[in-house]
């Protein structure tokens, strides 16, 4: 790393939190040094979090050698501003078309379309888990304090995380397609971390990162999905140690080279994968880009640069009612999934005629083709850290 580098960065996450484990394993992973910072610290709630204009993480803070400092908010942005370095260890965008829109939409799928399995596992069964969490949010709204208050703290932090299972519509009715996917998308990753030590080869990437999220801080670390994971999917929980390590940490693959595949190659046990995800996210995005579309012809007054939401700490528009293994699911309108769904659509259209045709060829063969060019009528930006109104683009 680069002199700017060597100190560390203040890193404002916690243990059980779903964005911070995909941060945090790529700070390891790339060699940043950071001291970790709970956001029950004074410093975050009586500044970062004013600044930020939310409390939530993770956020970094970066120390410029003057009286200002430097913070980002959300995992895209924190990984894409070391990414923009001449001197991280490797990037995790892999560079070509097939390998590129692969672990951008895996990103996109693991960031957004498994909080409902990462909250169910935790939330559902809290008498499996509760023993463990609660001093985990504890901890996380009051560190360094005794045992008493950490205890009384808790189950405020706890009831706010425990309110969005209405909200996302998790249910005696729809928790059986919720299962019934995460048991299928196990079962298929242990299948490819049987031969590839990552998604993409011997590299971690962007979507190892995004499936990281979920995988790591609730579904391996709460006691209930902990045990699943070891008992039925092992190749899966040591792929999840391995994201955590800050070398390859990947014995079991002999001479396997620290590289992605070689000739823009997807391996032929993450087809299933990404078929999995078309039958069961792509529904879910299609119907977001559909009501966000609504909302914007019930709102074409408004402005460039406005936040997405009625006030930035409010994740959604409205609801919406999509389908998943057959089930009918009322969820949230999310806007902030434009922005990484972006990402995946840039990516394509920047392609030159022939990486075009190969990639329709490609994801068309495991029903994912329609992600490629999906958008709404107007783009989600990122200003001041918060989600913002682009202009109007014709789809």
């Amino acid at each position: 790393m680069s002199k700017s580098d060597v100190t560390p960065i203040t890193f404002y996450g916690a243990p059980m939190s779903l964005y911070s484990g995909k941060a945090r394993a790529y700070f390891r992973k790339q060699g940043i040094p950071f001291k970790e910072v709970m956001p029950g610290h004074k410093t975050f709630l009586e500044d970062v979090a004013k600044k930020v204009q939310r409390r939530v993480v993770p956020v970094i803070e970066i120390d410029n050698g003057s009286s200002d400092s430097t913070l980002i908010q959300d995992t895209v942005d924190i990984i894409d501003h070391f990414e923009n370095k001449a001197d991280k260890r490797f990037s995790v965008y892999p560079q070509t078309p097939l390998q590129k829109l692969t672990a951008l939409i895996i990103d996109l799928f693991g960031s957004e379309g498994l909080l409902k399995t990462a909250m169910h596992y935790r939330w559902s069964f809290l008498k499996e888990n509760e023993g463990f969490i609660r001093y985990e949010f504890g901890d996380h709204a009051a560190p360094g304090t005794g045992r008493e208050t950490v205890e009384a703290v808790a189950d405020h932090v706890m009831g706010q995380m425990q309110a969005y299972l209405p909200k996302m519509d998790i249910t005696e009715r729809t928790i059986p397609a919720i299962e019934a996917q995460y048991a299928d998308l196990l079962e298929l990753l242990n299948k490819h971390f049987e031969h590839h030590p990552y998604l993409l080869g011997g590299l971690p990437s962007v979507g190892d990162y995004g499936l990281f999220a979920p995988m790591y801080a609730h579904l391996a670390r709460d006691p209930y999905p902990s045990n699943i994971m070891k008992c039925k999917a092992q190749r899966v929980y040591r792929w999840v140690e391995r994201m955590n390590a800050e070398n390859s940490d990947m014995p079991e693959y002999p001479d396997y080279a620290e590289i992605f595949c070689s000739d823009d190659e997807i391996p032929e046990t993450l087809g299933p994968v990404l078929q999995l995800i078309a039958a069961d996210f792509l529904p879910e995005m299609l119907r977001t880009v559909e009501e966000i579309n609504n909302w914007l012809e019930e709102n074409a007054e408004v402005k460039s640069g406005a936040c997405v939401t009625a006030k930035p700490h409010i994740k959604a528009l409205g609801e919406m009612s999509y389908l998943m293994r057959g089930t009918e699911f009322k969820g949230m309108v999310i806007p902030y999934r434009l922005y990484m769904l972006q990402r995946i659509t840039d990516a394509y259209e920047a392609m030159t005629v022939d990486d075009k045709a190969k990639a329709n060829s490609f994801f068309d063969a495991v029903g994912l083709n329609d992600m490629l060019t999906l958008k709404a009528k107007r783009r989600v930006n990122r200003e001041n850290h918060i989600e913002v109104w682009g202009n109007e683009i014709n789809v």
